[in-house]
């Protein structure tokens, strides 16, 4: 099967690239170079939100995975018009131009911040969707315009809701990383980690490559168009409980120090994963003291 992975470059579109190729004939289609030299030579640079880029990528393809996307939350505020530009013009775009071009699947990566403030833990996909930033509306109108295609077309379409992700391919000089490469920046330098609030703050931290498999297993597997499935792992780990973990995966001698709550910060986040074990069978491989050493070998 030929896939175009859009964000090929990025943490979770590189590791789909890297799954899919070793049974699939994979096209990379991203705005930035591809810094990965294993996928350097089925990648193709291109815009998702201009038309002739996508349609010239697409030529021959079965499946798209769509991870393009601006994934910052912070930046999504400062800038709202390139969030929404890319986050729900690029998807429109890539989705008329699939179904233009044939495509029988088109599999769509969401976030869970679609959910907003929970009102029940865990979180299933039945849950009431409020986000709570610019970036989640955005991911959640990419949603909507997937499922109104969905609807008319013939073309099979889901969504899946990574919850946080984490990765060695997170970039440690953005200032929109998360926790865990906060942490593990801070103790490259010998420093501790710097938890917001008092650290009981829960959350479910999947592997990027975790995210991948899912994928994987909806390219290859039976589904329902215009359905979303979570990803995550089904396990809650406090913020002090990953900062920990941390520390032990650096081999450093020190301890968590703790400053101001963030505004607006969720209290609890996780995953009920039911649904997609039972309709793919997805359950993450990838154990969080595991995936925190391999970010800090």
């Amino acid at each position: 099967m030929k896939i175009l992975v859009t964000g090929s470059s990025g943490q979770i579109g590189s590791y789909v690239c890297e799954n899919l190729m070793r049974g699939h004939e994979v096209v990379g289609f991203d705005i930035r170079d591809q810094p990965y030299d294993g996928l350097k030579k089925l990648s193709v640079k291109g815009d998702i939100r201009e038309p002739e880029n996508v349609r010239a990528a697409l030529k021959g393809v079965e499946a798209v995975v769509h991870c393009a996307a601006q994934v910052s939350v912070v930046k999504s505020t400062q800038d709202p018009l390139y969030d929404a530009s890319a986050n729900v013009l690029g998807t429109v775009n890539m989705l008329n131009e699939s179904v233009n071009a044939g495509v029988s699947k088109f599999i769509y990566i969401s976030s869970a911040a679609v959910f907003g403030n929970p009102k029940y833990i865990p979180i299933d996909e039945s849950h009431p969707t409020n986000p709570m930033s610019n970036y989640g509306v955005s991911k959640l109108s990419g949603e909507k315009y997937a499922f109104a295609f969905a609807k008319n077309n013939r073309m099979q379409i889901c969504s899946v809701r990574p919850f946080n992700c984490y990765s060695s391919r997170s970039d440690p000089d953005s200032p929109y990383s998360g926790v865990i490469t906060k942490f593990f920046s801070r103790l490259r330098l010998g420093q501790p980690p710097l938890i917001e609030g008092d650290g009981r703050q829960t959350r479910d931290f999947i592997h990027s490559r975790d995210v991948a498999y899912m994928t994987e297993l909806l390219v290859t597997k039976r589904w329902t168009s215009g359905d979303a499935f979570n990803c995550g792992t089904g396990i809650s780990t406090s913020i002090l409980e990953l900062a920990n973990a941390a520390i032990i995966a650096s081999g450093k001698s020190v301890k968590p120090e703790f400053t101001a709550p963030r505004v607006g910060d969720i209290r609890e986040s996780l995953a009920n994963t039911s649904k997609s074990a039972g309709v793919i069978g997805f359950r993450a491989k990838i154990k969080l003291a595991d995936g925190l050493k391999e970010m800090f070998g």
